[in-house]
């Protein structure tokens, strides 16, 4: 290591790791503060013979720096450069009075993606045609049949109103099974199945019980920006492997796996969200084979492969001893529901169960009865139905987007599913896009929240469902006009 003429000595940088050179800096000079190697009033190198001396840009220097301002451990002053800040017992760096100690948690404690769920509220407007939240659309309406089943159980309201098992109810996890196995999942039985509030929480579950901070994981680029905010927070450090109209590239990932062994790999194969591709049978198959071969866990999200108009076995059916199955009623019947459920191996399931129960200890009985009497009365209905009013959805925007989108923005993914990705031609940037849309009356999600790394620059994407059918062609329209004005 090359010492620059003050007391800290400088990262060796491994230029081919996952690991950001920014991030390796970071955690280099905070465990040097931390441990006192780097005392108090030490003048950190300027930015830019930092960057010099590690042979790295300036920009990178300066991200690290700002890291450690924000963890409170240095402070930067015009004239005087950065200096590292006084220290407290146990390496806790000082703060003023009043001043709560999570501001020194490290960046990945407290996320660093968009606040999805902030972008979404903050679109909602009137008058603003919005292409942005994921939701299954206004008609085919289930509220009809789901109103009488939540009517019919709830005749017995000391049972309904009980805690119910951690599990799940039992009528809804056979249920389940059933269903999973007319899939082709047979080796899915009810003992394998646990009933969450929500797909999200089995994301999360399995973050925090099959890996640890600082462990890799394969994800797909891009990929659901919820899970991949999710992994971030746990600390879990993703590959990302690219997608293309056949899903996953499976070759990365097989590539991978000779050299590096991650935790597990996370993979949206049935009308993945955000491109709407599904991943062929092929790459199914040779997914599960390489995955059994290397040992790696594979968590298969599916939340909408009961929409596909030519469903495929999930990877579950496959490699049933290595996948972690995840699945939600929230994009076939409501998001308000709240009831989703994982189908795991019986050697990790326990260890799954207990995480669940650290989290809300039941998900609510009174929904899960009701779910249970819909499924046997009208839910194959509605998602037949469903199935339908998405491929109209996604003809009428193909019509329109001839009609109102210059050539060279493509429009990719097959008819089905909840959403569209576009992609802009280079010398337009996808936040610009919707800068200009959204004066003009439009809004979608731009790429960047959808990419583990970078990237996404170019792209963007539109939930079909969640506007009226009618309003479609006039939200394509409004963004075909922002395209125009950014070219001109």
């Amino acid at each position: 290591m090359a010492n620059i003429g003050w007391s800290g000595i400088l990262p060796e940088l491994d230029r081919d790791s996952i690991v950001p050179l920014y991030r390796q800096i970071y955690e280099h000079l905070r465990e040097a503060i931390l441990a006192g190697t780097l005392p108090e009033s030490t003048r950190l190198p300027p930015e830019r013979a930092m960057a010099e001396r590690l042979n790295v840009n300036r920009s990178t220097i300066v991200h690290a720096y700002r890291e450690l301002v924000a963890d409170g451990l240095i402070e930067q002053r015009v004239g005087s450069g950065s200096r590292v800040v006084p220290q407290l017992r146990a390496g806790q760096p000082e703060r003023a009075a009043g001043v709560p100690w999570w501001i020194t948690l490290p960046p990945w404690r407290v996320g660093e993606f968009p606040n999805i769920l902030g972008e979404l509220a903050a679109k909602q407007e009137a008058g603003r045609i919005s292409f942005v939240q994921g939701v299954a659309p206004d008609e085919p309406s289930p509220l009809g049949e789901l109103a009488q089943s939540f009517s019919r159980v709830a005749g017995d309201p000391r049972f309904i109103l009980s805690y119910g098992d951690s599990e799940g109810y039992e009528p809804l996890r056979a249920a389940i099974a059933a269903r999973m196995n007319a899939r082709g999942a047979t080796a899915i039985a009810p003992k394998n199945v646990i009933v969450l509030t929500g797909s999200t929480q089995g994301i999360m579950i399995v973050a925090q019980s099959l890996a640890e901070p600082g462990d890799e994981i394969i994800v797909e680029s891009p990929s659901y920006p919820g899970a991949l905010q999710i992994f971030q927070i746990n600390g879990l450090r993703a590959i990302p492997v690219p997608v293309d109209d056949e899903g996953m590239r499976v070759d990365h990932v097989e590539a991978i796996l000779r050299t590096r062994r991650p935790r597990f790999i996370y993979t949206m194969p049935s009308l993945h969200n955000p491109t709407n591709a599904t991943m062929n049978m092929d790459r199914r198959e040779r997914l599960a084979t390489i995955a059994k071969r290397a040992g790696v866990p594979i968590i298969e999200d599916d939340p909408y492969g009961p929409l596909a108009r030519e469903p495929l076995a999930p990877l579950v059916s496959l490699a049933p001893d290595h996948v972690v199955y995840l699945s939600t009623f929230s994009k076939t019947v409501a998001p308000s529901l709240r009831v989703g459920w994982l189908a795991a191996p019986r050697m990790i399931l326990e260890r799954l169960l207990l995480r669940k129960q650290a989290y809300d200890m039941a998900t609510s009985l009174y929904v899960q009865a009701a779910v249970v009497d819909y499924l046997e009365r009208g839910y194959d209905a509605h998602v037949a139905q469903l199935r339908e009013e998405l491929a109209t959805r996604r003809r009428i925007a193909d019509e329109a987007i001839a009609q109102y989108w210059s050539s060279n923005v493509r429009a990719v993914g097959v008819p089905g599913g909840f959403y569209l990705w576009a992609a802009t031609p280079r010398e337009i940037r996808a936040r610009a896009l919707l800068d200009v849309a959204e004066r003009l009356g439009a809004s979608f999600l731009f790429g960047e929240a959808f990419f583990a790394d970078s990237g996404g620059d170019h792209h963007f994407r539109l939930a079909l469902t969640a506007v009226s059918r009618a309003e479609i062609p006039e939200g394509i329209r409004r963004i075909g006009e922002a395209i125009k004005q950014l070219r001109a």
